[in-house]
């Protein structure tokens, strides 16, 4: 039973997708927290709508995929129109070829759903869980200390009818999520180092007529001016862009409804003819900045997100980093505030986040670039490959343990931090895979289950591939609590019921690879290797040969 949500200890500023993420992840985990928004309405419009598979395990992990399931959409193809001719079409193209789920990748394409739809999803669950996002709340100043950090807060009625009011409160620790303008970076000491390129945008949501609703519409090129105009998951609820290099400024541009309608109408030439034009709900304007902070940690607060990071919107990897971000920080924060870590592990996130970071603000930035030079070309939207976040990996952090590297040093699988590629065998620091097709032995014979449903983001999973378990693995597994640390024993097709009758089966789970695809993705580079630790955010944090591995692994992690 989760415990109430009383006396926040952590305080989240920002209530867009990482700190409601955030916030969730460390509601799993039994820690108070307090989300607060400056702003007095719940944020409205598309914005980065691309999910990637990786944040749909995020989310699978944290028991929202069915809701969110049910409301995404598939990318459409996109429709590319001659500008100013509006109605003929030079070529659909799909920018997100179609790819089949595998046993060890079942959420492998990408998939759109608007932020606000998105984050509606996140505050409902979140209020299950006892917390409310407090909204008109806005951050001001904080002091920190040893052991808290003492918050200003101004309390805003929703209505504007009453004085705001100031409210001083203290928590263990505060969390930025406020975005790239946010007033908790800047009260952390720290700035956004990078550039602002020469692309202006507006973008936006209306409700439209007369288009074909199943085709991402395009026309013009960004080196110059583009438009897109493209169908959201709310039936006759459309997303438009207009950006380019010759864009000019976007302050009268987005003057008025009537204003944005006559652009549209002007870059889309004859096309515009068919449109009618609704409600328009959503309406932004900006330039693109490439940046990022220095650190995502001073002292007892931390950056989550656009507070920390801010790119391109090629490429769809925003939103989803940002939740890469949460999912990273919660774990390690409530083992820490539950007494069952120090402090040293709270370091691991600026060390294992800033280097995907900075590799995906080069990513977006090639995107953008490529993009501009080949508008028209199928190749400058491509978004295949490691967009994904598939491949992102932490190999080189100082918690994660693998005994190969331990044996041929810390070159044995050279990769960057999107790259890591499954087909070559996993590695600690790499993604966990999925496994279907495992069947439970012992009380529960026969009842099927996948490997991503014995993974939790409450507590690590300890996975030993054998067809035996004698008590030397018992009495090493019962040294950690089941509330920190489960067991699981996966054995061969056939292997179970035999070899197993004499184990005390309430100390672990033991599953059969009925199917054999646990073992084709685990154990695919070293057969020695065959222990392996999944972190609660669904990394591998080691692969090892024993339990001696484990416990050296662990070592780093508990107090």
């Amino acid at each position: 039973m989760l415990p109430p949500n009383e006396s926040p200890k952590v305080l989240i500023v920002g209530a867009g997708p990482s700190g409601l993420i955030l916030a969730l992840s460390l509601r799993r985990n039994g820690i108070p927290v307090r989300v607060v928004e400056k702003t007095t309405e719940h944020r409205k419009g598309q914005r980065g709508a691309g999910i990637m598979p990786r944040s749909l395990e995020v989310f699978h992990f944290l028991g929202l995929l069915p809701k969110i399931t049910a409301s995404m959409i598939d990318v459409p193809v996109m429709r590319m129109y001659k500008k100013h001719e509006g109605v003929e079409i030079v070529k659909d193209l799909t920018i997100t070829p179609y790819l089949d789920p595998t046993p060890s990748i079942p959420y492998i394409n990408i998939k759109l759903l608007g932020q606000d739809n998105l984050d509606k999803i996140f505050r409902a669950e979140l209020e299950k869980c006892g917390c409310e996002v407090e909204l008109g709340v806005e951050f001001q100043h904080m002091e920190q200390y040893d052991d808290h950090v003492k918050v200003t807060l101004l309390k805003h009625s929703l209505d504007g009818s009453a004085e705001p009011v100031k409210e001083e409160a203290s928590y263990d620790w505060v969390v930025g999520a406020d975005g790239a303008k946010g007033a908790v970076r800047k009260k952390m000491g720290l700035k956004l180092f990078g550039e602002t390129t020469l692309y202006n945008f507006a973008t936006g949501d209306f409700k439209l007529e007369g288009l074909v609703p199943d085709r991402w519409h395009m026309w013009g090129e960004m080196a110059t001016t583009m438009i897109s105009i493209r169908p959201t998951e709310v039936s006759g609820v459309f997303n438009f862009i207009i950006g380019g290099l010759q864009l000019e400024d976007t302050s009268a541009l987005c003057a008025s409804r009537e204003t944005i309608i006559h652009a549209i109408k002007v870059y889309i030439g004859n096309h515009a003819e068919a449109l009618t034009f609704g409600e328009m709900l959503y309406l932004s304007s900006g330039r693109i900045n490439i940046r990022m902070a220095e650190s995502f940690r001073n002292r007892r607060a931390f950056l989550v997100g656009d507070a920390g990071h801010v790119h391109s919107q090629t490429g769809g990897q925003g939103m989803n980093t940002g939740v890469q971000d949460a999912f990273n920080l919660g774990w390690k924060l409530a083992l820490v505030m539950k007494g069952h870590s120090s402090h040293r592990l709270l370091d691991t996130y600026d060390e294992e986040r800033i280097p995907v970071v900075a590799q995906m603000l080069q990513i977006t930035e090639k995107i953008l670039d490529r993009t501009a030079a080949n508008s028209g070309a199928d190749g400058g939207w491509d978004r295949s490959g490691h967009l994904n976040q598939l491949g992102v990996n932490y190999r080189w952090s100082f918690i994660v343990l693998d005994e190969e590297r331990k044996l041929k040093g810390p070159e044995f699988a050279k990769t960057t931090t999107y790259d890591a590629d499954p087909r070559f065998g996993v590695y600690a620091g790499d993604r966990a895979p999925d496994a279907s097709g495992l069947v439970r032995v012992g009380s529960q014979a026969g009842t099927g289950v996948r490997q991503f449903e014995v993974y939790d983001p409450t507590r690590h999973t300890i996975l030993v591939f054998s067809n035996e378990v004698d008590g030397a693995l018992l009495t090493s597994v019962n040294v950690y609590s089941r509330e920190l640390v489960l067991a699981c024993v996966i054995v061969g097709r056939g292997k179970g019921v035999p070899e197993l009758t004499r184990v005390d089966r309430t100390s672990l789970m033991i599953l059969e690879d009925s199917d054999g695809h646990a073992y084709d993705s685990y154990m695919r580079v070293d057969a020695a290797r065959t222990v392996y630790v999944i972190r609660p955010d669904g990394v591998v944090g080691a692969r090892v040969g024993s339990m001696d591995g484990v416990k050296s692994y662990f070592a780093k992690i508990f107090t």
